[in-house]
């Protein structure tokens, strides 16, 4: 089996099991075997907004990624977290990884989906 398939099909069931979530985007592009494009948008019950936006790639048969961004805001557009691999915070151990809270940038690993979920639930009344 294809890893870039299997994983794109186990976030899609992911997605598909969570309750008043509004899916505005899902896109996934596979690029070759070992490539893969992954981006949603989801809109929760009190119209908080989760971004995901990944860069797969596949080397036999183990996922890495290329680059990430899990960004998670308010409805009025306010930050409650950003995790991202972009290498602009170099003071950070974790660099180029790492985390945005409303109090500033801290070391953070790359969560998998599940955890981000689970953490935007967290902040859902």
């Amino acid at each position: 089996m294809n890893a870039i398939l299997d994983y794109f099909e186990r976030v899609q069931a992911l997605i598909s099991g969570l309750f008043h979530v509004e899916i505005e985007r899902y896109d996934e592009r596979v690029m070759s075997a070992e490539r893969g494009n992954l981006r949603i948008r989801l809109r929760f019950s009190d119209d908080s907004l989760l971004e995901v936006s990944e860069a797969i790639h596949s080397v036999g048969g183990a996922l890495a990624w290329l680059s990430y961004r899990y960004h998670y805001q308010k409805a009025n557009g306010s930050v409650i977290f950003r995790y991202d691999n972009t290498p602009h915070h170099p003071e950070v151990s974790t660099h180029p990884a790492h985390k945005h809270e409303s109090t500033g940038v801290v070391s953070a690993v790359r969560p998998d989906i599940e955890r981000v979920i689970e953490e935007v639930r967290g902040h859902i009344k």
